[in-house]
């Protein structure tokens, strides 16, 4: 809930409000159950029992060998006993002097879902059954993008031709010729695009759409735009790092080869700018300029990166941010500036840093999963960055915290990039920038972008009017993500872990009582 509704709780927050929270769950799961049993209970009698019957009316009735009807009161009546123990510890931390506003919001959205959970449930269609259905019929609607073809260009042009059906062709060297089928140009974008991916840049310009509100046709083409650059920068890098996966399948150039996926991802390239055409001449006019601009920036972006690698140069902090924001920030640059464009309100509005900013918290929420999150190396490999000999933000902290990174630098001159990513050198070097606290000092970074994007964000939204939830819940899933992969290496068994914070929880919330 706090994710979808753009709200950002510390640890130390969660904690803090959890037996509350526990008190505000236990509500909304048993309303649910008492509003959904004779749906469950008709699906377990339909399936014959196949269909186990799993909800708080049936618990109680075993519990308490009891009928039906006397289940559901005690049913009511635990529901009214945690709301009311819910208020009374709610009461008692907005007493409190150090309570923050981000746990007053949380207070406020979860006695938003209670009330609009059982407002649902009460009314509901499929827990009432007896109900006539008010939104019968069919709805259909066109689709503003069903005019634009967003993964191949045909040009409507007409060719020009000579007058020559008197002339008997006697070879194909003399025919006329037509545009060969680009089907196959297109084979490894699709292949790319065809695998579920984070999304961050569409997601971006849907929320930017928030502020600028531009027309349903050019926010398509925009998209469009987001998307080919976006896939044409992940092939190129796979290509440039020999990377040997990308989002848990084989990288493009291992399927389709080298020299078919850079030929690909340049006409990515050039067919952004060709859909661009569709936008205003202005906007053209931008995305010519910005694209010679911002591309320039990202491809000297990675350059450096790239020259860093091959020749085991540690670059410094700064250095290492002006690399992230040609390589990251440059593409979300170009896509503010081309909204801001096209934009029917807040024209004005320049949002270069911010972007930047948000480029910045992608890649360092990047190299920090690289090395910390088992889902990248389901995706990609165990410490990918490490067997390619990229100077990662964690690894490159590392080296500042050590005392005498002599080991990591010799290692990366003989062995960083051609270094199986399994190999117990990689478990080595990995548990050296544990130890020089480069994991630590990246999760610090990050912090202080994520505390920076959010103050940005308010300072927008005050200059705009416009709260922009959907901006804010992607800044939160990016800060969540990094939590998330904190104690990962921690391999506690999910029930177990259940059972301690929410039953520690529920201890806590009951304490007086239990007492």
């Amino acid at each position: 809930m706090a994710w979808s509704s753009g709200l950002v709780l510390t640890p130390e927050e969660y904690d803090k409000i959890g037996p509350v929270t526990y008190l505000a769950y236990v509500v909304l799961a048993i309303t649910n159950d008492f509003w959904s049993w004779e749906k469950e209970k008709r699906a377990t009698r339909e399936s014959e029992g196949s269909a186990p019957l799993v909800n708080a009316v049936q618990l109680v009735m075993e519990i308490h060998y009891t009928d039906e009807e006397s289940a559901k009161e005690i049913v009511c009546n635990i529901i009214q006993e945690h709301e009311e123990r819910y208020c009374r510890l709610r009461d008692e931390h907005l007493k409190r002097p150090d309570i923050t506003l981000a746990i007053k919001k949380w207070f406020r959205i979860v006695e938003l879902s209670i009330a609009g959970n059982a407002m649902w449930s009460i009314r509901v269609l499929r827990y009432h059954q007896d109900v006539q259905n008010p939104y019968e019929g069919t709805f259909d609607f066109p689709s503003v993008f069903s005019s634009l073809k967003i993964t191949q260009y045909a040009p409507d042009v007409q060719s020009e031709r000579e007058d020559i059906s008197d002339v008997k062709q006697k070879s194909p060297v003399l025919a006329p010729a037509s545009n060969l089928d680009d089907t196959i140009l297109w084979k490894p974008y699709e292949y790319l695009n065809s695998t579920p991916t984070k999304g961050l840049h569409n997601q971006l310009v849907d929320a930017l759409q928030e502020w600028y509100q531009l027309p349903q046709p050019s926010l398509a083409i925009v998209s469009g735009i987001a998307t080919l650059l976006h896939e044409a920068s992940h092939m190129l890098n796979d290509v440039q790092h020999v990377n040997p996966l990308r989002r848990g399948k084989p990288a493009v150039h291992r399927i389709f080869g080298v020299g078919q996926t850079i030929n690909s991802a340049c006409s990515q390239i050039n067919y952004a700018q060709r859909i661009c055409l569709r936008l205003s001449a202005s906007a053209s006019l931008i995305f010519s300029v910005s694209t010679s601009d911002q591309l320039a920036h990202l491809f000297a972006g990675q350059a450096h990166g790239l020259h860093w690698a091959r020749h085991k140069t540690i670059p410094t902090e700064e250095e290492y941010f002006r690399m992230v924001d040609g390589k990251n920030g440059s593409l979300l640059v170009l896509i503010s500036r081309l909204m801001q464009n096209e934009a029917t309100q807040n024209s004005t509005l320049d949002l270069t840093h911010f972007m930047n900013l948000i480029g910045r918290a992608y890649q360092l929420g990047d190299d920090y999963q690289c090395l910390a999150s088992a889902d990248y190396t389901t995706q990609r490999g165990l410490c990918q960055c490490l067997g390619q000999g990229v100077f990662s933000y964690p690894l490159l902290r590392a080296l500042q915290n050590s005392e005498d990174p002599t080991v990591v630098v010799e290692w990366l001159q003989h062995h960083g990039g051609s270094t199986n990513n399994n190999s117990p050198e990689i478990t080595f070097i990995f548990g050296l920038i544990e130890r020089n606290r480069g994991l630590e000092a990246t999760r610090d970074v990050l912090h202080e972008l994520s505390v920076e994007i959010m103050r940005q964000l308010e300072m927008i939204e005050s200059k705009t009017r416009v709260k922009n939830w959907l901006l804010g819940s992607i800044l939160a899933k990016l800060q969540n993500d990094l939590s998330s992969h904190k104690s990962e290496s921690k391999k506690e068994d999910t029930l177990e872990k259940v059972l301690r914070v929410w039953g520690g929880y529920r201890d806590e919330a009951w304490r007086d009582v239990l007492n």
